[in-house]
């Protein structure tokens, strides 16, 4: 058993690091990185994004993971063949297997490994942002998240995300017949909206299909005055064949009916968040070398994963003109989870495959 990289994961998961708190293992990170793992202009940016290199020349291969975590602390402790900690499965254990890996692949690289500990990927995406924002030059980039030491996630849904607020004249509960229910009218836009989601939704190929949720419900003041104001908070789910822009237009087609008419309350639209779907070409060199890197450790052909959710691939993907995918040890549903954990072997298998992914990447560069 690789001691070495189970005592490394393990002092990783012990530093507390949710989203926007990350410096204390930025500093373990860059530290290790320079001292240990011998990468060259290691760096820690303004978003407390860690990078760094080993070797040069191309195909320059970036290599990144997230180091924070949702908030919640777990005990570290290691039972068999599994090590428990917050951040074992999302994603700490892509991460340090990557730095590992990069590491091992010093002395015969024919090309440069690009390493990104990245910032804030739990919570609003700053670091991401901050790494696009400050220029990436990769010809192939691979994420590590959790999809499993035998799946290869290629494809992620994008996300529309949105406060719709009603607003309307406040009186006593004792005469609501003088003005309008802010509530139950933000609801009844509410309905609306569900129904041109269900129009676009197949429940036999959700990856292709629009899906969306209240994820906040906020209104009233007072037990005896009728709400004057309703503010929801709206996740929508964009499929590859559609578009951020495409899908505001139509619920914008849906809120404009109401606010033609004289009789109803005041709304307003904020949007949050718009994030593009994004999918790799299942043919790209990366995929294949990755499938081959599987094969070489698993003796079992990976399957090729599209995911309902977002995630960083989503921002990088669009920015650069590099093939993009998302890989790595551990069991997705674990994820944020008081069980959150990872078997010590499949991080262990997880390193050989990265190692091995970086070797054939080279090989077939230009091929």
């Amino acid at each position: 058993m690789d001691r070495y990289a189970i005592s490394f994961l393990e002092k990783v998961l012990r530093i507390y690091s949710p989203s926007r708190r990350e410096l204390n293992i930025a500093n373990f990170l860059a530290d290790t990185m320079e001292k240990e793992f011998g990468f060259q202009k290691v760096n820690i940016d303004g978003a407390y994004n860690v990078t760094g290199e080993i070797g040069k020349g191309r195909p320059r291969i970036l290599l990144a993971g997230h180091m924070d975590t949702v908030p919640g602390r777990l005990p570290v402790r290691i039972n068999g063949d599994r090590i428990h900690g917050r951040g074992a499965a999302d994603a700490k254990s892509s991460l340090a297997g990557m730095l590992i890996a990069a590491s091992r692949s010093s002395n015969d690289l024919q090309g440069t490994i690009v390493a990104a500990a990245v910032s804030d990927e739990e919570g609003s995406g700053q670091g991401i942002r901050e790494l696009i924002k400050r220029g990436v030059d990769a010809d192939y980039v691979i994420f590590g998240e959790p999809s499993g030491v035998d799946n290869i996630t290629i494809g992620y849904k994008g996300r529309v995300a949105f406060n719709l607020r009603c607003k309307t004249a406040s009186v006593h509960a004792s005469a609501p017949w003088m003005s309008v229910n802010a509530i139950e009218k933000a609801f009844e836009v509410w309905g609306t909206i569900q129904e041109y989601i269900k129009k676009n939704e197949n429940e036999h190929d959700r990856y292709h299909s629009i899906s969306g949720c209240l994820t906040k419900v906020k209104g009233g003041t007072s037990h005896n005055v009728l709400p004057s104001e309703c503010e929801l908070t709206v996740d929508i789910r964009i499929p590859p064949q559609l578009s951020s822009s495409m899908v505001l237009d139509e619920i914008g087609t849906v809120i404009d009916k109401y606010r033609t008419d004289v009789s109803f309350p005041d709304l307003e639209l904020e949007v949050s968040d718009r994030t593009e779907p994004f999918q790799t070409d299942k043919n790209s060199t990366l995929i294949r070398a990755l499938v081959v890197s599987i094969l070489q450790v698993r003796k079992k052909r990976p399957m090729l994963l599209y995911k309902t959710g977002t995630g960083d691939m989503n921002l990088l993907g669009p920015a650069l003109n590099s093939p993009v995918i998302t890989y790595g040890p551990g069991n997705p549903h674990l994820s944020h989870t008081n069980k959150e954990s990872i078997e010590i072997s499949e991080f262990i298998q997880g390193i050989e495959i990265y190692s091995n992914l970086v070797s054939n990447l080279v090989r077939m560069h230009g091929r």
